[in-house]
């Protein structure tokens, strides 16, 4: 952190050291004779010459470093002081022609001076030679003689800094390095007029600074002034450097905020509307005169009450109706009236009813009998569907544009989809070709048949202990089992019923005494070691070659491997098609609150047309309406994406952000709890968090007006403070809600929270507030334009000085005229900051 600190001037080197343009000069000698020094008088030197305001023709552009107000603001406020700042502090008193005497001391005079002027009083500066000229009134050209006072040096320094002394070498050094915390800086003490355009030039402040910009022979003393011209009303300045900008129209910050008043969102007629239920159903006749009150996504705090229609008894028809109608597709009770005229159920007739929300998220088809859980309110109560149903209108306005961003998010689940759709084909069609090829074999076949992969078939091991092995190593491992034993040709030459079979059983017919078949080497040798059995003839090490030869899980591996992603951990060996297309859904970032405020904000916040200008309303979120609006609008476009052949069950959540900011408002619908009270499942549970709606000329005026919360201090705003910045939703260009995300009533109340207006953050200003001056000035912060004394042309004349504050709290309180640097204090602007508290408001 640092601390600002103003100087009146700054010189260094040889400007330091002189007054005027002459440089006396001298020279002394040291002797050092035996240790010992001699220290002669000094010799006088010859007097040099310096270079004056005469010798120049400006300084470089890069030594500006900020204009305010900046080039080209069509806005700025008219209490403040046109400025300039320069990159070199020490350059306004540069070239300076002689001092003044001031109440604070000697002063140098600045070379260089800032004028603002009207466009009607000016053109812009014409090109010339070798600078821009601008021609201006003499009688708008604030008071050369006074030009000391408006020119001075701001340091930013430690905050351990405290004394002048100390402060004063670091400034010094700042100066001399060029340091970007150690600035010069120009005021013009001209006030400025509202809704005008300005020009604003950095011109000479001497006669022969302007001769030497003209290119014209000099003709005054190098301390003259650059203005009056004797018998001229105008003077012709060179330009060193110049911009434009225009006042808006009048109304300070402070005086706009000053305007504000406080109403209740209830009083104010924000948070609720009547809408008139009577005819629920457009191809039924009405009941009755019924109504009941609509809230929307913002409501005044503390007013949460369960809907109550003006007719209970209509409700409860309306209740059990739409129950019904809602369930009618899970139910199947449609009837079809043949031409005989006798009903028949058909349960191929599908159903056309309302909406059940919730029901592709849960699987649910029909209403939960508990009035409590979060499906029940949202399908059964009229102002939950009516949100609901406001997001399925703007997913059916927006379809087509949010379709096109749904598949530009999709291009690769579909390549994916595409590759596990020809794997799952590969898979089921080399599962059919094994069928018909190995199934009739027995085991002692399939280990032939299988012997050139032996060394690839894991198996495992014959003691329970041990590590598996593979096909290849338990057959080269089986005691009395040959090598080669399974190779293709040993089994040909011994397969029962061969020629060695044959030559061996000559006279036996080629069958054995039990007149069965006989079998082959390798499956007695297999049945003599226990590795098959007639008992079960498929378990074993059948069973695990047949498992392993599986083209399913191969399948897997292979496409896990050529499809990297999370959904492989959640597809396990139990899943009946672990190459399933990918269910994915698109996710919007959007803030749905923007896009209901902007098209229908007579639902998003009913009333809000009727509240008048410069009012501050409290008012908080409302989680069961925003819960109803995005079970709708996710319900609504997961239909969308159905129809549309996307890759979804309908079961994902694409819009999960209602409010801006960095994290979603809700989680997967479809994790949500059954027995979940609605609005339960919001980021912020069933509370609502606070926010203030502002409708004011300061919005328009100010556009970057940033609102704060901030925890009191015993009641009182802490000195720093910085709290929870509210998110922006500008509704029109003089309306903007503020909301402040994890601040509820209930903790307002408690730790005594205030709302903070502060005016928008800016360069370094100077100026004095506008308005009715106080009947007595506690700070010079209340001076205001109306204690000065202005000359014709509408600049301060510091001849005049206004009373002094009565109450001054600082150690080394500035004084009227005393120094440019008590001027800058006198006239610098803090930010402006209006304050309410919470608890107040809350209590109306």
């Amino acid at each position: 952190m640092s601390t600002r600190w103003f100087f009146s001037s700054a010189r260094v080197g040889a400007a330091a050291s002189v007054d005027g343009r002459s440089l006396e000069t001298s020279v002394r000698f040291f002797r050092d004779i035996e240790g010992r020094r001699e220290e002669p008088e000094e010799v006088p030197g010859p007097t040099l010459s310096l270079v004056g305001p005469g010798d120049v023709l400006g300084f470089d552009r890069t030594m500006v470093l900020r204009e305010e107000p900046p080039p080209g603001t069509p806005d700025a406020a008219e209490n403040i002081l046109a400025s300039v700042e320069l990159a070199h502090a020490d350059l306004p008193w540069l070239l300076s022609p002689a001092t003044v005497p001031t109440p604070g001391g000697p002063t140098p005079q600045p070379w260089i001076v800032l004028v603002v002027l009207a466009e009607d009083e000016a053109d812009a500066p014409r090109p010339g030679h070798p600078l821009p000229v601008l021609t201006a009134p003499v009688a708008a050209l604030p008071a050369l003689a006074e030009r000391w006072a408006w020119t001075h040096v701001e340091a930013r320094l430690p905050d351990d800094v405290t004394d002048i002394d100390s402060a004063l070498r670091l400034a010094e050094q700042g100066v001399r390095n060029h340091s970007a915390g150690v600035v010069g800086r120009l005021l013009c003490p001209r006030r400025l007029a509202p809704d005008r355009g300005w020009i604003a030039a950095v011109v000479p402040a001497t006669a022969a600074g302007r001769d030497a910009g003209l290119n014209a022979a000099p003709g005054a003393a190098a301390t003259a002034d650059a203005w009056p011209v004797p018998g001229r009303d105008t003077v012709d300045l060179p330009v060193y450097h110049w911009w434009t900008f225009r006042t808006g129209k009048a109304g300070t910050f402070e005086a706009l905020a000053r305007r504000l008043r406080f109403r209740p969102a209830a009083e104010s007629g924000l948070g609720t509307r009547i809408i008139d239920v009577s005819a629920p159903w457009p191809a039924e006749e009405a009941t009755g005169p019924a109504t009941v009150a609509m809230d929307g996504a913002l409501r005044p705090p503390g007013t949460t009450t369960p809907e109550a229609w003006s007719d209970p008894a209509a409700q409860d028809r309306f209740r059990a109706l739409i129950r019904e109608r809602v369930e009618t597709p899970a139910l199947r009770h449609d009837e079809v009236v043949p031409a005989d005229g006798e009903p028949v159920e058909d349960g191929t007739v599908v159903a056309v009813t309302p909406p059940l929300y919730g029901s592709h998220h849960t699987g649910e088809q029909t209403v939960p009998a508990d009035p409590g859980t979060w499906m029940s309110t949202l399908n059964l109560e009229v102002r939950r569907r009516v949100a609901a149903a406001l997001g399925a209108r703007y997913v059916q306005l927006e379809q087509e544009f949010l379709m096109a961003r749904a598949w530009e998010q999709v291009g690769e689940i579909r390549q994916a989809n595409r590759m596990l759709a020809a794997g799952e084909l590969a898979a089921v069609a080399a599962e059919r070709a094994q069928h018909k090829h190995l199934d009739p074999l027995d085991p002692a076949e399939l280990i032939t048949v299988m012997a050139p992969l032996s060394e690839r078939l894991p198996l495992s091991a014959p003691q329970p202990d041990a590590e598996p092995t593979t096909l290849a190593s338990l057959l080269a491992h089986a005691p009395d089992l040959p090598a080669a034993t399974a190779s293709t040709s040993f089994v040909r030459l011994t397969r029962a019923g061969g020629a060695l079979d044959r030559r061996a059983r000559r006279g036996i017919n080629g069958e054995d005494g039990d007149g069965q078949p006989a079998e082959s080497f390798l499956a007695g040798k297999l049945r003599d070691l226990e590795m098959i059995s007639d008992d079960a003839p498929e378990a074993g090490m059948a069973g695990e070659l047949r498992t392993g030869l599986s083209p399913l899980p191969l399948q897997v591996l292979r496409l896990a491997d050529r499809i990297p992603a999370d959904f492989w951990a959640e597809r396990t060996a139990d899943d009946d098609r672990p190459l399933r297309p990918i269910m994915a859904h698109p996710r919007f970032t959007v803030p749905i609150a923007e896009e209901l405020l902007a098209r229908w904000p007579e639902w998003a916040l009913p009333g809000i047309g009727a509240l008048p200008t410069d009012s501050v309303t409290l008012l908080e979120t409302n989680p069961e309406f925003i819960a109803s609006l995005l079970v709708g609008l996710n319900h609504e476009f997961n239909r969308e994406l159905l129809w549309r052949e996307f890759p979804t069950d309908q079961r994902g959540t694409p819009f999960a952000r209602f409010w801006p900011g960095d994290s979603a408002d809700v989680e997967e619908i479809a994790l949500w709890p059954l027995d979940a009270p609605l609005g339960g499942r919001l980021r912020t549970g069933g509370e609502g968090d606070l926010a203030m709606l502002v409708r004011a000329d300061l919005l328009r005026r100010f556009p970057g007006t940033a609102l704060l919360a901030v925890p009191g201090v015993e009641g009182k705003l802490p000195p720093a403070f910085d709290g929870i910045l509210g998110t922006a939703l500008a509704l029109d260009e003089s309306t903007v809600l503020y909301l402040f995300t994890g601040l509820s009533e209930e903790r307002a109340r408690a730790e005594d929270w205030f709302f903070v207006f502060r005016e928008p953050m800016r360069g370094t200003q100077f100026g004095f507030d506008t308005g009715t001056p106080p009947p007595e000035m506690d700070t010079w912060a209340d001076l205001t334009w109306d204690h000065l004394r202005l000359d014709a042309g509408r600049c301060v004349q510091l001849g005049h000085a206004p009373g002094p504050p009565v109450r001054q709290t600082q150690p080394d309180p500035p004084v009227w005229a005393r120094d440019a640097a008590d001027m800058a204090r006198i006239a610098f602007q803090q930010p402006f900051q209006l304050a309410w508290r919470a608890a107040s408001l809350l209590s109306d």
